[in-house]
């Protein structure tokens, strides 16, 4: 009933044409934003103005719901309208809001917000003109009827009108005339008691805003880095302390997306010394990072959440003599998840940089940004200019635990990581380091700084066989087996294609090859991987598979022929040496 009088009083109330259009206007563009993490400053000013401006609320609040079922329906429609916006000729008006202090928080740099708010002020001036229009015809009619007593009387007396009038109106109609009704087009606009309020919030988050920071700071980060990490992240509390130009972050867990009991980062105390000159641009700069009490991999109290969809490979790799993941190995879904989610945050890391010339086009690198984060949290970062929204110049990361490294502890050390390397102008670079000396990996990000190239380095040593062999695609029995190997890995890596070598030296390891066992002590076997990071295609050198095909062979003719001559002892090992000079020779 409240609902269906509200309604009557836009047609019979004082409603004026101003109050109609403010109020589908605003919200309207209020429904068109997805979240207040994707344009903070927008959500803010169109709230305030709907408080401000005398606008219906009750017709506000019935567009901006609507506004949000069309935007979710819409969706690509909206994308397709912000890509329109941010590459095309309006480009260079975007890109100074994005880079401009306050208007760089508009979040006009996201595809579906710059897309929303012009669908939102289409349809706002389109529904308010036809509400507008059609009230006003009532009224006219209403007026009309009005100066014909007779036929009002009559016109009043109809069931279905007095029932339209009692839901619709209730008892009072109000007391204006219709003729009066029509007369008014502007009325007051500023709402008085809204203008206080907003004063009043103003005085409030003036003396409070130190303690307002921290919550509101602690919301948008944990919106962004579950957006970026693909599940949920718990997090206590983010403080900001912009006099001491400190940040504190208290209590971080990341959730794996691959496997939801376990956390695949977490910290109990993250500090940070920030620079506070570029905050008003958006520009989140930190000097110093330091992470105390990390771990990786240790259990949930209660499973994380999946956000946003799963990445897929749509598509295998297509190389001439190279296997890929599910021919050689048994777990390769697992790896294969593994991979993508390193390439997502790869790719989130060298955002702005170029890739080498095989690099998907435009249009493609679009696609697979959506298929990873969705259409709302795809982001036009080639606007921004000047400098990276976030630039850590250095962090650092002392006795991480992981159950990966059994009685070892991992130290990590950063340098020029960022959102945009190429404004950075510094290649990032990270390195992993165990303190027992069996794992060291650097990663130099040149490339995405157009610095130089991406390069990888891991040596990985005393790494057990067994575990591994056992999950390789075999005929039943494992191809491999004891001992221990050493892994060297070095060459290009990238979003789109790779081109590394792995150099695996085994000691004491026995290979199964032809149902023989074969002695792999001291045997180094160099595999070739290349391809897309999620899609690797894996390759083994033809010379290595040579040289223990040959020793095989050599083996089982030295056995034939001492067998057949009846060779024993030293006349069988003078055998095997001439054997094996005639294989070198016709080699």
């Amino acid at each position: 009933m409240i609902v269906t009088r509200k309604i009557g009083s836009l047609v019979r109330g004082k409603t004026t044409p101003f109050q109609i259009y403010a109020a589908c206007l605003l919200g309207a563009l209020l429904g068109f934003i997805p979240s207040f993490s994707h344009a903070p400053a927008l959500m803010l000013l169109w709230i305030l103005l709907l408080l401000v401006l005398n606008a219906n609320l009750f017709l506000a609040g019935i567009v901006l719901l609507l506004s949000k079922l069309v935007m979710l329906v819409a969706m690509p429609v909206i994308f397709a309208v912000g890509r329109l916006l941010l590459e095309g000729p309006t480009q260079g008006l975007f890109k100074t809001l994005i880079n401009a202090p306050v208007t760089a928080y508009s979040g006009l740099d996201y595809y579906a917000v710059a897309g929303g708010q012009l669908v939102a002020l289409i349809l706002g001036f389109a529904s308010a003109f036809f509400l507008k229009r059609s009230i006003t015809n009532y009224r006219k009619k209403m007026m009309t009827l009005s100066e014909d007593s007779q036929r009002l009387k009559k016109y009043n007396e109809k069931t279905w009108i007095k029932v339209l009038k009692f839901l619709f109106l209730g008892k009072g109609r109000g007391k204006k005339s219709y003729e009066e009704l029509l007369s008014v087009k502007m009325g007051n606009p500023v709402r008085i008691w809204g203008l206080a309020i907003v004063v009043f919030l103003g005085v409030v988050l003036g003396v409070g805003f130190s303690k307002l920071t921290a919550p509101l700071l602690t919301s948008l980060a944990k919106s962004n880095l579950e957006t970026a990490n693909g599940a949920t992240v718990d997090l206590d509390s983010v403080d900001l302390r912009l006099q001491e130009g400190k940040l504190e972050v208290l209590g971080l867990a990341m959730a794996d997306a691959q496997d939801l009991d376990t956390n695949i980062f977490s910290s109990n105390r993250i500090v940070a010394d920030v620079n506070t000159s570029d905050l008003l641009r958006k520009r989140f700069s930190i000097d110093n990072l330091v992470l105390e009490n990390a771990a990786s991999g240790e259990a949930r109290a209660t499973p994380g959440e999946q956000i946003g969809p799963r990445p897929k490979s749509d598509k295998k790799i297509e190389m001439p003599d190279f296997d890929d993941l599910d021919s050689v190995l048994e777990n390769a879904d697992e790896w294969k998840d593994r991979l993508a989610q390193a390439k997502r945050w790869l790719e989130q890391i060298t955002a702005g940089g170029e890739e080498a010339e095989q690099a998907p086009s435009w249009k493609e690198e679009l696609n697979g940004r959506i298929r990873a984060l969705g259409h709302v949290n795809v982001k036009a970062d080639f606007l921004t200019e000047g400098s990276p929204t976030l630039w850590i110049r250095r962090i650092e990361a002392k006795g991480i635990k992981s159950p990966y490294f059994e009685g070892a502890t991992l130290d990590l050390n950063g340098t020029d990581l960022s959102t945009h390397p190429s404004l950075a102008g510094a290649a990032p670079t990270l390195s992993l380091v165990s303190d027992n000396d069996k794992f060291d990996a650097r990663l130099s990000l040149a490339g995405a700084s157009g610095t130089g190239t991406n390069d990888l380095n891991l040596l990985y040593k005393d790494l057990a066989v067994d575990p591994l062999a056992a999950k390789i695609k075999s005929d039943g029995q494992p191809p491999l087996s004891g001992g221990t190997m050493d892994i060297d890995l070095s060459g290009n890596i990238g979003t789109v294609e790779n081109d590394l070598v792995a150099q695996v030296k085994f000691a004491g390891t026995t290979a199964r090859i032809g149902g023989d066992p074969v002695s792999l002590d001291g045997v180094t076997l160099p595999l070739a991987i290349r391809g897309p990071l999620d899609r690797p295609g894996i390759k083994l050198e033809s010379n290595a598979l040579e040289k223990i095909a040959g020793s095989v062979l050599k083996k089982k003719a030295a056995e034939e022929v001492s067998k057949k001559l009846g060779l024993e002892g030293d006349k069988a090992d003078a055998a095997g040496q001439l054997l094996d000079g005639l294989f070198k020779k016709k080699k």
